[in-house]
């Protein structure tokens, strides 16, 4: 964004002030309510004058916040993963608290008082590192709205509607992060919502890498020595290009130990009769696709047909795993096959990045404020300050003894970190295996305390595992709360 933009919305001095004071608050203490946020109540009338200022608009902490902490994100990796998805946050308990709904709308259910979350979160493809946020757009529905239903909008025209968030968000995203480095390959992995034709004929176009999920019963055609096959019937008609089997490692019991078989088939997708147009952009072409399928040995890729006709969960068991994706990127191999399945299976990470805003951390369902324009704003400020509890959680997986925890931590919370430790923990009074094992005020060290702090009872056993963001979330805002007393008393 530039900066003559960012001047029609830009604050005076003491609102940015404010509005950092803000981020910060959050960033120690994730809660919902202005009350528990800040400090003193002088505070929280200046976070509530803050939300209502018309002068702070959604753009401004967009360019302030998440823009600039892209920028200075620090890339080592030249791959990168990138998580989509798109999860609705219900305000129906607020809704009789609100005196100006203008940004919100109906959500999954019409009755419904939403307003819908599409964002990107950053990974290392090889390490699985967190890096940073992608794109984030916050987009309301309206009652009068066209659907896909409605004949005017379901066969004929351009491409439109909230479909177009996901075309939207992976260009942002991908134009963003090769401002930082020109050099960075990034995979964007989607799940069934982005399986688009024209979309994807897009991004194929563009050279944009994806790793799209293909909806289940999608019965698009494909060109194969000059046959039409419906994609559910390609491994029956054609050997697969690559076809390995995988156990499952997982700490979930139902998963752990099964027996996965993948293959995959390079195709050529024909367009569909129904396909629409990007507006701008050429009509959509035929596209050259990578079809990969994972389902459990023995058990069979399950199609349509065999779906719609088993009635009970006897006969078909929901939780069988039965993929189909797609992807624009080269397999030359068994090993980056199995890559990509396990890129997809991380998709995971973002699931749980949602439940940490909805309900295990900042829990912004339940945002008390009287507009719909000001939660919309206390959304983007929870996601800006969610940051550090990602960071911390990260350094607990990967036990990060080099980056030190002035990273995210002052110098004097993290002397307070070393007397917490000492004193209220009594760390170095510990059994060996309830010691902090990590290097002295590293990130792992200042993650194992915080962890402490919120319920964790300091055994580490596993070499990639961390507790809940719930926990790491409570520990931070127990810390603030000692920190805070520790500086009145000295």
């Amino acid at each position: 964004m530039d900066s003559t933009k960012v001047s029609s919305f830009m604050l005076n001095k003491q609102s940015v002030r404010v509005c950092y004071r803000l981020v910060e608050s959050l960033k120690n203490n994730p809660n919902p309510h202005l009350t528990n946020v800040a400090k003193t109540d002088a505070d929280r009338k200046a976070f509530m004058r803050l939300l209502s200022n018309k002068n702070l608009t959604e753009e401004y902490i967009q360019f302030e916040f998440i823009g600039k902490s892209r920028e200075s994100m620090k890339v080592v990796e030249e791959k990168l993963l990138a998580f989509h998805d798109t999860s609705e946050v219900v305000l129906n308990k607020q809704r009789n608290r609100l005196t100006d709904k203008e940004g919100l709308g109906p959500g999954g259910r019409e009755t419904n008082l939403s307003v819908f979350l599409h964002m990107a979160l950053l990974y290392g493809r090889e390490s699985f590192h967190y890096h940073g946020l992608g794109g984030i757009q916050l987009y309301n529905r309206y009652k009068n709205r066209v659907t896909c239903k409605e004949a005017e909008n379901r066969n004929t025209g351009h491409f439109r509607g909230e479909i177009t968030r996901w075309k939207i968000n992976v260009e942002e995203t991908e134009s963003a992060l090769k401002i930082i480095n020109d050099l960075i390959d990034i995979l964007h992995v989607c799940d069934r919502e982005g399986d688009v034709y024209p979309m994807m004929e897009s991004f194929f176009r563009q050279h944009i890498k994806f790793l799209i999920r293909s909806r289940t019963d999608r019965r698009a055609t494909i060109w194969e020595d000059g046959k039409k096959i419906p994609l559910c019937d390609v491994f029956e008609h054609y050997p697969a290009d690559f076809e390995t089997t995988e156990t499952v490692k997982s700490s979930r019991k139902k998963l752990n130990g099964k027996k996965l078989v993948v293959r995959s088939k390079k195709v050529t997708f024909a367009v569909p009769k129904s396909c629409k147009y990007v507006l701008g952009e050429p009509r959509p072409k035929p596209m050259i696709i990578n079809v990969i399928e994972v389902f459990e040995k023995g058990k069979g890729f399950s199609k349509p047909a065999a779906r719609k006709r088993s009635r009970t969960k006897k006969d078909h068991d929901d939780k069988t795993i039965s993929w189909r994706l797609l992807t624009n990127e080269e397999i030359n191999s068994e090993e980056e096959l199995l890559e990509l399945v396990l890129c997809y299976r991380k998709r995971w990470l973002i699931e749980t990045y949602f439940k940490y805003l909805k309900s295990d951390g900042f829990d912004i369902e339940n945002i008390c404020l009287k507009t719909g324009k000001a939660i919309r704003k206390m959304i983007l400020m929870a996601i800006s300050a969610s940051d550090k509890v990602l960071k911390l959680k990260e350094a607990g997986l990967n036990q990060d003894n080099e980056t030190p925890a002035t990273s995210i931590f002052t110098e004097d919370e993290v002397e307070v970190l070393d007397l917490i430790f000492k004193q209220y923990l009594k760390g170095e009074s510990q059994s060996p295996s309830l010691r902090n094992p990590f290097t002295s005020k590293s990130m792992a060290w200042a993650y194992w305390i915080i962890a402490r702090l919120g319920g964790f009872n300091g055994a580490v056993k596993k070499t990639r595992h961390a507790v809940s963001v719930k926990k790491i979330g409570l520990g931070l805002e127990r810390f603030i709360f000692m920190y805070d007393g520790y500086r009145s008393l000295n």
